[in-house]
């Protein structure tokens, strides 16, 4: 798994964005991938697109506009954990 994959859900994991609890989906997404090369960034984006099933993804909308935010699935944790685990 990606390093900058892994940075996002320990960042969701240990900041407890589970279930209720969401953060801006954009912003978490370019945070971590500021460093990256264009190749390394298109891979993030492979990679991310498989862990959506782990997360919560809704639209909110705030002073600012509407935008997505995510959260982790509470019923997926124990999968999260154990790839975090892995790395």
């Amino acid at each position: 798994m990606n390093k900058a994959l892994t940075a996002c859900l320990t960042f969701l994991v240990n900041k407890r964005y589970i279930g209720g609890k969401h953060f801006p989906e954009k912003i978490l997404i370019k945070s971590r991938t500021k460093w990256l090369t264009k190749k390394e960034v298109r891979e993030f984006n492979k990679e991310y697109k498989k862990i959506k099933p782990y997360l919560i993804t809704l639209k909110k909308r705030t002073r600012k506009g509407s935008s997505w935010h995510i959260s982790i699935n509470p019923k997926c944790l124990p999968e999260i954990e154990k790839i975090l685990e892995l790395e």
